[in-house]
């Protein structure tokens, strides 16, 4: 019996044989061959998987950098050669390990060159072809469990193929974990300084302003051609800023109604330092805790869906989650649609370097100019092409998906030169000034304090 045979036989998973055998055109293309130091090494379109010197080091030391004490069931994207999963199942003899590979010629085509008998028979490997249809919708409650360790190779994610789905949806995944890994302790530390407080929580405001309408500010550049319009909105619309775009308010003698921080490190302080703003703080439970103590003005905590301490404390307290979509804005969103507003404009939610600029002038997050060429590029609201990154990327598709599960808010941006965000129409500021005549004057912060203080 030769080794794919061998392979074969081993596979405890009849569907995964299946595909395996009737293995179709595939749309990537694999190359294995010795690596310099006698292992086998694979390239996936043109990519390499592994070190083309030494694959074993190279996934011992990426492996390695992936371990969680706490987690228990690891989650693999990628089959490669095996060499993932093989060491995995030596470091961590006894935890479930969960496999996932889009096409099945990858797997057809390590079987034949190599003997993976011991993971295609191993009782705590699960292994899933996507190119058997969807996976079940079980596997991907598990995958977004706190328990469950995510694994994706940096290099794997490089060499699916342009306009794969699973490759956007991975992209998001893989930014998430990377910031979870990176402030994982300094998360731990804000959170239970912050919990301390006793704060009043976001859910209080949920559903308490149904049919109103709302502004949420962020610092991107199309800030600078609309702050000078957001006066004429006061009292209009609830006008809730980002920590990063308070200093730009403020320098155009504009005050939101509430600020929101999200972010765990400590220049968020900055954010609120020497602004003179006491009205209501809106913060994640993982955010910057000095910026939380020294704020002189009411606190309101959010706790935040995928993040194990949190959700632990919400349920104990009967508390509702909110998703947080990775940044400060997508946060915001959230919790805006929560509250029950019929309708959100965004402004200077750019997406984008629109104007060749990060953020707004005054933002405290600084202003870059960029050349890139290696920077994506998207189409703009007034139908330009304008440059942007993967991490925006990411927010945007996050915006676009949680727009097209919430048919009954109105969501409008004036973010002219700022990506185009699908299920959001362009509006000029002009135009919301104009629509806000008719609206009645509304004490949005008088109405916050109200509920939070009863």
């Amino acid at each position: 019996m030769n080794i794919f045979d061998c392979n074969l036989a081993a596979m405890k998973n009849k569907r995964l044989r299946e595909k395996v055998l009737c293995s179709v055109l595939s749309p990537v293309t694999i190359e294995i061959h010795p690596s310099k130091k006698g292992p086998l090494t694979m390239r996936m379109n043109g990519n390499y998987l592994y070190s083309c010197y030494d694959p074993i080091k190279d996934v011992e030391r990426f492996m390695d950098s992936q371990i969680e004490e706490e987690a228990e069931i690891y989650c693999l994207f990628g089959f490669g050669l095996g060499y993932h999963v093989q060491y995995l199942l030596r470091k961590e003899r006894h935890k479930r390990v969960i496999m996932i590979e889009p096409y099945a010629s990858v797997i057809c085509k390590a079987a034949e060159c190599m003997d993976l008998s011991f993971i295609f028979s191993h009782p705590n490997v699960e292994i899933f072809c996507l190119e058997q249809g969807s996976l079940p919708i079980e596997l991907w409650n598990e995958i977004a469990n706190g328990r469950t360790r995510t694994v994706i190779s940096n290099a794997w994610l490089k060499a699916l193929p342009q306009g794969d789905k699973l490759k956007s949806l991975l992209e998001d995944i893989k930014i998430r974990d990377m910031s979870f890994q990176r402030f994982s302790l300094l998360m731990e530390k804000n959170f239970k300084n912050n919990v301390k407080c006793a704060d009043e929580n976001v859910s209080r405001l949920f559903s308490k302003f149904n049919g109103q309408k709302a502004i949420l500010v962020s610092a991107g550049p199309s800030l600078d051609d609309s702050v000078h319009s957001l006066k004429k909105l006061k009292g209009k619309y609830f006008m809730l800023s980002v920590g990063s775009a308070l200093r730009v308010l403020k320098a155009n003698g504009v005050v939101p109604d509430a600020v929101i921080i999200t972010d765990p490190q400590e220049f968020v302080r900055k954010q609120l330092d020497n602004m003179e703003f006491v009205g209501p703080l809106i913060y994640l439970s993982t955010a910057c805790h000095s910026a939380v103590f020294n704020h002189e003005g009411v606190k309101i905590i959010a706790f935040q869906k995928g993040y194990p301490q949190a959700e632990c404390y919400a349920e104990k307290g009967d508390v509702s989650l909110v998703d947080t979509g990775g940044s400060v804005a997508t946060t915001a969103l959230d919790i805006l649609i929560k509250m029950g507003f019929s309708e959100i404009v965004l402004v200077g939610q750019d997406l984008a370097y629109s104007k060749g600029k990060s953020h707004a002038l005054q933002s405290t997050s600084g202003v870059s100019v960029v050349s890139d060429e290696s920077l994506l590029s998207a189409i703009a609201n007034d139908g330009t092409i304008v440059k942007t990154t993967t991490i925006l990327a990411v927010y945007k598709r996050w915006f676009e998906r949680k727009v097209s599960e919430t048919k009954h808010v109105i969501f409008k941006n004036t973010a002219e030169q700022g990506a185009a965000i699908e299920g959001i129409s362009f509006v000029h500021i002009s135009d919301i000034v104009a629509e806000a005549e008719s609206c009645l004057e509304y004490d949005f912060c008088k109405k916050i304090m109200e509920i939070v203080q009863v």
